[in-house]
């Protein structure tokens, strides 16, 4: 079975070294969905081998699978094509890590409850931007079964352990983008944070990246909404990569001889005198 690793997973795999904690994977063959930001679409031009600034190397899965049990948490990237959900309980199932993360679109319960029973601890789901800019933005399914995805998957994984991915930059005025993830947080779930990153093929290959003071400032307020504190002594906290346990995807959305949207906690650190 063929699967995609990113280029730092790939490298550990051939190498040897393992730089992140975090083993992250992406079902291949591109996805059927039309968002407009993401290169994985079959709408677009852009490079399948590519999702976001990260290249992904094909493998065989059952002549690696032993490789991956040093990792911490193997993370696997769906896409929208015919029988994805059983695809990526094989996947899950061959795997085995301490934590096993998937990350999908709105699926049933019978699914979630396989996923559950068969290691996944962590869900995460690419809501990533506010209703009003849905359409234009070309997500599938309707913003209403997202929301009520992430309800049912709260219920199944409990509270906290279900991420809601949202992309800051795709439009959002700053109140929209807050106000969503209050909601997010009062339903039980968590957020991750993402940059809006223009790739090359994409419908959006022309738009900027957010400021990175705008950023930062989204940051600290999902860092005070899951801590339920403010940040005080160190805000730099609110900089490190939001994601499940052992996340740190790092230069996901950024260059890395530039300053960080998102810090690795690994490079924290090294990083944080950087800004």
């Amino acid at each position: 079975m063929q699967v995609l690793l990113s280029a730092g997973t790939y490298y550990y795999i051939r190498k040897g070294i393992r730089v992140s904690n975090t083993a992250y994977a992406l079902q291949s063959g591109g996805c059927s969905g039309t968002c407009k930001f993401c290169s994985q679409s079959l709408s677009n031009r852009a490079d399948k081998f590519y999702l976001s600034r990260v290249k992904w190397f094909p493998v065989n899965l059952d002549e690696e699978k032993e490789k991956f049990s040093s990792f911490s948490r193997f993370c696997l990237q769906t896409v929208i094509k015919k029988n994805f959900e059983d695809e990526a309980i094989e996947i899950l199932e061959k795997v085995k890590t301490k934590g096993k993360s998937i990350t999908t679109v709105p699926i049933t319960d019978d699914y979630l409850i396989k996923l559950k029973e068969i290691g996944v601890d962590y869900l995460g789901t690419g809501l990533d931007t506010v209703e009003r800019l849905w359409n234009e933005v070309g997500k599938p399914f309707t913003f209403k079964e997202y929301m009520d995805f992430v309800k049912r998957s709260v219920s199944i994984f409990g509270k906290r352990h279900v991420y809601v991915h949202l992309i800051v930059g795709l439009g959002e005025k700053e109140d929209e983008i807050i106000n969503l993830m209050k909601e997010i947080y009062q339903i039980g779930a968590e957020v991750a944070l993402f940059a809006f990153t223009p790739v090359k093929g994409t419908a959006f290959e022309s738009l900027s990246p957010p400021k990175l003071e705008y950023y930062r400032k989204i940051q600290k307020i999902r860092y005070n909404l899951s801590n339920d504190k403010e940040v005080k002594e160190d805000e730099k906290l609110a900089y490190l990569t939001s994601g499940c346990p052992s996340c740190d995807r790092p230069y996901y959305n950024e260059d890395p001889l530039k300053t960080l949207y998102n810090i690795p906690l690994r490079d924290y650190h090294e990083s944080v005198h950087h800004d």
